[in-house]
């Protein structure tokens, strides 16, 4: 068994775990990008909501420029709890794809490794191949 054969469990196993962290990188922006469509719907309806009101301003009761205004805090602190959580998911995604790059960049170096050990093996191979021919052809010319 070649060198080469024997690192190709291992080979197998970096590109495994590349194409996991690969995995993770595109799950983890998924949920990214389901927080930011829900903070942007969020945002939108906090817009919506104001500009309706905003024509109904004179006729509010006092209690209900008070509910108006509460309601509109917790419009606005649902908000700011999104933003965090954007903020969370985009430092995760960020994190899996420095773990990504270092599991590719590992991937690169073993496949460069078995690459250099390919070339090797065939350079040894051709080596003996002529050294094998020669003998041969040292051989007849001897008998001759």
């Amino acid at each position: 068994m070649t060198r080469t054969q024997r690192l190709r469990p291992v080979v197998q196993h970096t590109d495994k775990k590349e194409q996991r962290a690969l995995q993770e990188v595109a799950q983890s922006q998924a949920v990214l990008d389901g927080e930011q469509t829900r903070l942007t719907q969020l945002q939108d309806y906090k817009l919506e909501y104001l500009q309706k009101k905003k024509y109904d301003i004179g006729v509010f009761t006092p209690i209900e420029l008070q509910e108006f205004n509460r309601f509109m805090q917790q419009l606005d602190q649902t908000i700011e709890r999104q933003l965090e959580l954007v903020a969370l998911r985009q430092q995760e995604l960020e994190h899996k794809r420095q773990l990504w790059t270092a599991t590719r960049i590992d991937s690169k170096k073993m496949h460069k490794v078995v690459e250099k050990l390919q070339q090797q093996e065939f350079v040894e191979q051709e080596r003996k191949e002529q050294k094998t021919l020669d003998e041969f052809t040292q051989r007849n010319s001897r008998r001759r």
